[in-house]
């Protein structure tokens, strides 16, 4: 990955990367939003907890946010690298990159 510290240290501090662009957790607006962190995302953090239990835990300082966030920092960027590497191969890698949000 290019940068190996960011996805778990945004995490911690409660930045979380999403295919809709940043969501940063400790906002009250998502007190009660019993949505998933991202839905497109297919990782367990997203399959299985909200935006509202997610701040939650931020909140309460609760461990197990730090490891529910980071593994899902850690599988959205390993999905774009993933991405990245089949739209080069297939050689079509701008139209992939301005597609991206980041």
């Amino acid at each position: 990955m290019m940068d190996c510290v960011m996805p778990s240290r945004n995490a911690r501090n409660g930045c979380l990367f999403t295919s809709q662009g940043k969501v940063i957790i400790k906002n009250a607006r998502y007190k009660e939003d019993e949505s998933p962190l991202d839905p497109d995302c297919t990782c367990y953090t997203c399959r299985n907890h909200t935006k509202a239990y997610l701040r939650h835990l931020f909140q309460a300082s609760e461990i197990t946010y730090s490891t529910l966030a980071t593994l899902h920092n850690l599988h959205y960027y390993l999905t774009i690298m993933r991405n990245v590497r089949r739209a080069i191969l297939e050689g079509r890698f701008p139209a992939y990159y301005s597609s991206l949000y980041v």
